[in-house]
């Protein structure tokens, strides 16, 4: 390095943005140095590969704890560094990869003593307010994302669908609130332009329930046509189709948002009712809420239903706090049903579904249009990522000319509503 060299660390100490005195600029991320890593890159023995595979893995869980209780907000350098580690010494191997991955999560839930256990009564507020919660999901997202030209792994689609959900949760919290005396006689304008910009919103989390009860039609017959029901067989199918279905089901968070979103949407749909006549967002409103494959009730149903089922799993097995939060944060982290938990499963995919399917029509859902959920490994879904925009925010599609900030993690956008700061700003204005 040249003489009058500067240099500036990132938040987490991760990288480093170097100037030169010609005025160069350069980023460096972090590596871990190749010796350390010669267990990942050759064949040795097993125990001395994942004893350094820890090591390293409890050195990123440290400092991302260390940030998260401490100063930093952000971690795209931590995030980057541990990307660039994946693409070098563990793409190859998808196992050790998920190894790697799941060591670093479950140390995060140890560290920051993370409660993902939501089966009980609890109240979604308390869920909403916990910013822990986000930010081990972020990481787990961006860790299991490869690129836009490779599939997102299990445990990033269950991450993705849950922030999203979380996110809506968040805005409906935020944005409305129930009519204090019922609804009036005609539609409240500034509630009314809400509702209307929530439309993309409600459409996306009623797509994603139309997408679990169509793979969960899907995972029932496969298991329906063996003679006898096995756990293996279906946790194959699972993989097989890299499918967040059965997961987002039975995870605890993503079912609090779901009863959560689905009684404000059912609540918006009786104002719908009231208000359709009167104004078309409250028609086109309605139009997505009674007109979806799935009656609401049905999706409120299998909610229940599952909600019920392990409950009583809980209770007959006698299973202790401690199991139980365990048993979810490995749901959440590696999209994996415990073996505990498999009374449950066979009795949603055989009895639960089977209710369903006499009052749904399989059909419609399979050609239910859900690529621009992003959650399928389809060509469908690839193609529409390449030929649309989604605004991840406000789930609309985007016009080619509109300007957009992109995810650092995950590459999502959203649009860029925002004049950028100074001369530039003003100007853009004044045009």
């Amino acid at each position: 390095m040249s003489e009058g060299l500067h240099a500036a660390l990132s938040p987490n100490a991760c990288a480093v943005l170097s100037l030169n005195d010609n005025g160069d600029a350069q980023l460096r991320l972090m590596q871990v140095p190749s010796a350390s890593l010669g267990n990942f890159l050759e064949d040795e023995p097993k125990a001395d590969s994942t004893a350094v595979l820890e090591v390293v893995a409890g050195a990123f869980v440290a400092q991302f704890s260390i940030s998260c209780l401490g100063y930093a907000h952000h971690h795209d350098d931590l995030s980057a560094t541990m990307q660039l580690l994946q693409e070098k010494c563990l793409k190859e191997d998808p196992t050790r990869a998920q190894q790697f991955i799941t060591t670093f999560l479950a140390g995060i839930h140890q560290i920051l003593t993370l409660d993902v256990d939501y089966s009980g009564d609890k109240r979604t507020e308390i869920y909403l307010k916990n910013s822990y919660h986000q930010k081990t999901l972020s990481m787990q997202l961006s860790l299991g994302y490869w690129g836009e030209q490779e599939h997102r792994s299990l445990p990033s689609k269950i991450a993705y669908a849950i922030l999203q959900l979380r996110w809506a949760a968040l805005t409906f919290a935020m944005g409305l609130k129930p009519p204090a005396n019922g609804p009036s006689a005609g539609p409240d304008p500034s509630r009314t332009e809400t509702v209307r910009s929530f439309l993309g919103i409600v459409s996306w989390t009623l797509s994603l329930m139309n997408f679990i009860i169509d793979e969960l039609f899907t995972l029932s017959n496969d298991i329906g046509d063996h003679s006898t029901s096995s756990q293996a067989l279906l946790e194959e199918e699972v993989n097989r189709r890299n499918t967040p279905a059965l997961a987002l089901i039975f995870v605890s968070q993503s079912r609090l948002l779901f009863k959560y979103l689905l009684r404000f949407i059912r609540n918006l749909g009786g104002e719908a009712m009231h208000y359709k006549t009167q104004d078309p967002t409250w028609r086109e409103f309605g139009r997505m809420v009674w007109n979806s494959p799935v009656p609401m009730q049905q999706y409120e149903k299998i909610i229940a239903d599952v909600e019920s089922s392990v409950r009583a799993v809980y209770d007959s097995s006698q299973v202790s706090d401690a199991e139980r939060k365990e048993l979810e944060k490995t749901m959440l982290i590696t999209g994996s049903v415990p073996s505990k938990l498999w009374p449950a499963v066979e009795s949603l995919l055989k009895t639960t579904m089977s209710k369903v399917h006499e009052e749904v029509n399989p059909a419609e859902l399979f050609f239910q249009d859900i690529s621009w959920l992003g959650l399928s490994d389809d060509a469908a879904t690839g193609r529409w990522r390449k030929e649309h925009r989604l605004d991840v925010i406000r789930k609309v599609e985007l016009g080619k000319k509109a300007r957009v900030r992109r995810c650092t993690r995950c590459c999502s956008v959203t649009e860029d509503s925002m004049p950028p700061k100074g001369t530039a700003g003003y100007l853009e204005q004044g045009a």
